[in-house]
């Protein structure tokens, strides 16, 4: 996958009137380091640690690679709508154009695997994960939302650098997963959604700005949820 650069493209974007204010501490860290403890979790989780070793089953991670392309789907024209909210054609189209190139990485991944297109279930948690996210992009204020749909791409970034840095690639079959997601490809556009997210926190309220920490925090566990449904092969019960 070609690398994308928006270096450029960010110090006019971020140079917006609305974008502008300062606090000592970037509201990522933050971020993050309430989501520590349960990132943590996703990095020594079984699903994550087969992908690394090359030794999860190939039924789990097939189970996974058909909830995400379902999710993808919602995620695609959540993005679209978010994107709607932003009010400045600039800023909309940067956006778009750095959001969509990891989708569009995602979507050339999902190709690979799925050899057949039939028509999948979503699972209980990909169904709260898709429902989850539509409230938020669709209700909750512009900030928030934007909190809400960073762990979907800030996750992935974290993740795939922690997997190659531990992992056996010879022979190991999830390797295309591992390096599409380890790779700069993707994690230059998660990098410039972080640092959108750290301007529109700048200046906003005390309780706004721990309202897109707990957002964020919430993706976070529910990317967990995801890959541990996806280890489980979870099923309706009923």
């Amino acid at each position: 996958f070609r690398r994308k650069t928006f270096e450029g493209d960010q110090k006019s974007l971020l140079s917006h009137p609305h974008l502008s204010g300062g606090q000592n501490m970037k509201w990522s860290e933050t971020a993050w380091e309430k989501a520590g403890p349960v990132f943590e979790k996703i990095i020594t989780h079984p699903f994550v640690l087969g992908l690394a070793s090359g030794s999860l089953p190939e039924e789990k991670f097939m189970y996974y690679i058909r909830q995400d392309a379902l999710y993808l789907e919602e995620y695609t024209r959540a993005m679209a709508l978010l994107a709607s909210r932003f009010g400045n054609p600039q800023i909309t189209g940067k956006f778009l154009e750095y959001a969509t190139s990891n989708l569009d990485s995602e979507q050339e991944l999902h190709e690979r695997y799925l050899s057949d297109r039939r028509r999948t279930e979503a699972s209980p948690t990909c169904l709260l994960c898709s429902s989850h996210l539509w409230r938020q992009v669709s209700a909750a204020p512009l900030e928030v939302a934007l909190a809400s749909v960073l762990p979907c791409f800030a996750v992935y970034a974290r993740t795939g650098r922690h997997i190659y840095s531990t992992a056996v690639l010879q022979d190991n079959p999830y390797r295309q997963w591992i390096e599409v997601y380890a790779g700069s490809g993707f994690e230059a556009p998660s990098d410039s959604l972080v640092e959108l997210c750290d301007s529109y926190a700048e200046g906003v309220r005390d309780s706004l700005r721990e309202e897109m920490t707990e957002a964020f925090v919430t993706g976070v566990r529910l990317e967990w949820m995801f890959w541990d449904s996806a280890y489980k092969m979870e099923k309706w019960e009923i």
